[in-house]
Order: structure tokens, then sequence, then C-alpha cells
């Protein structure tokens, strides 16, 4: 390993947790090179034992204050002491991760059960830990199928995108209705318009021509409706 990387990124162990506890891939004793950090057979494993920690502090520590860890500042102060961080500058960096527009990101609660907002904290705590690095993604060392299974190996899965139905309004109703209305309209026209398309006449009937642009003006505004009521949707408005 190239010992101009970072010691956590040479290590497998982006995160810097120190030896303790029994993790899940740890090299052999003899293998072990670094007094201090463990040392993981691979990057996945090493990030496994970070997302594993985060959740044992959700699931079973305390604040100082006594209060369950579930804010950015109390997971850094557990994970990062002040003796040896700047906590505060830390706090900021992974709060900034999670909300770029909070004014106060200490105070984020978190739910380290939650796929996405564990991804971000894992990720924002390996950059800071090691630097930015090579890769164009929010940890800089590791793309996203290796940071994917490492929470996969910590029990936490990515949620499966269901595409929501468009919610019922009275929007949508009434679009539904009035596309349906307009739709009539340009059936019961369309007799008339072969009518005179067979007799090779020059021009419709002024009675049919108004009943085909009255159709199409329906439909037209119909779709209109139900378009505008889809994007809101999309947007989170409905």
């Amino acid at each position: 390993m190239n010992k101009l990387l970072p010691r956590g990124i040479r290590n497998n162990n982006p995160g810097n947790l120190e030896w303790g506890d029994p993790w899940q891939g740890l090299v052999p004793p003899s293998q072990r090179t670094d007094k201090r950090f463990c040392q993981f057979e691979s990057p996945a494993l090493g990030i496994r034992a970070l997302a594993r920690t985060l959740i044992t502090y959700y699931d079973k520590r305390k604040a100082r204050d006594g209060s369950r860890i579930d804010t950015v500042r109390e997971i850094i102060e557990r994970w990062a002491p002040a003796f040896e961080n700047n906590v505060d500058a830390y706090t900021a960096q992974v709060g900034k991760a999670l909300c770029s527009d909070c004014e106060r990101p200490g105070d984020i609660v978190v739910d380290m059960h939650d796929y996405e907002q564990l991804r971000i904290v894992v990720e924002a705590i390996i950059k800071h830990e090691n630097g930015p690095g090579p890769l164009r993604t929010a940890n800089g060392w590791y793309d996203a199928g290796t940071i994917k299974e490492a929470l996969r190996l910590a029990g936490v899965r990515q949620a499966v995108a269901v595409t929501a139905k468009l919610p019922v309004t009275k929007e949508t109703v009434g679009a539904t209705a009035a596309g349906a209305a307009g739709a009539a309209q340009l059936a019961e026209a369309l007799p008339a318009v072969s009518a005179a398309l067979a007799n090779s006449e020059d021009h419709l009937s002024s009675g049919s021509v108004v009943r085909i642009i009255i159709g199409v003006a329906t439909i037209a505004i119909a779709i209109f409706i139900a378009y505008s009521q889809v994007k809101k949707h999309q947007a989170g408005a409905l």
C-alpha cells in the first residue's frame, strides 16, 4: 500500500477506529502493522465497522445530557472527542453534508437506521478523517458501490424506489371529466367531417368546425391540467 495515502485508507479503516472491538474482517494478527488503528481486509469491511459504530451510538449510547445520540453534534462529540479534534469544524462539515442551507448544522436530527442519512454521515466522516480524495464522490476515496456494500454488511439497505401514484384531486378529477367531454364532442363531430370529405365539399359547415374546435380545445386544457398536477406531485407540492 502506498505510504503517501492517508493512514485510514492504507488500513482500509477510513473511520480510523482503534483496536479493541473484535470486528469482522480484521487482518490476522501476523499481518498487523499499525499499533493504534484497526486494519481491515477490505474497504467495505472497514466502512461497515464505521457504520455499525454510529448505529450503536444511536441505539445504545447516551449524549452528555443523557438524551439519545441523534443529532450531528452529539454524534461527533462521541465519535471524535474534543481532546484531539476540532469538534465544531467536524460537526459543521458533517452537518453541511446533510443540509447545506441549515444555519445550525449541529442540531440536525438524524436516524442511523435510515440508509440515506447514514450514508451521508458515513461519507462525510470518511472525507473529514482522510481529506480530499481522487474520486468525484461525496467521500472522495470510494465509489458508490463500495459504500452501498458496506452499509448492506452493516444491516442497512437502500429502500426500493416506488413510483407514487398521482393523487386524486379536484383538478385531476375535473381534467378527466373535461377530457372525456371533449373527446365526446370530437367523436360527435367526426361523422360530419367524414361525410364532408367524402362529398368533396370545399369547406365544413360552421357547426362542425365549432364542435371540432371546442372538442380539441377541451382535451388540450384537460391534458395541461393533468400535466400540471403531475409536476406539482413530483415537486412535493401535493
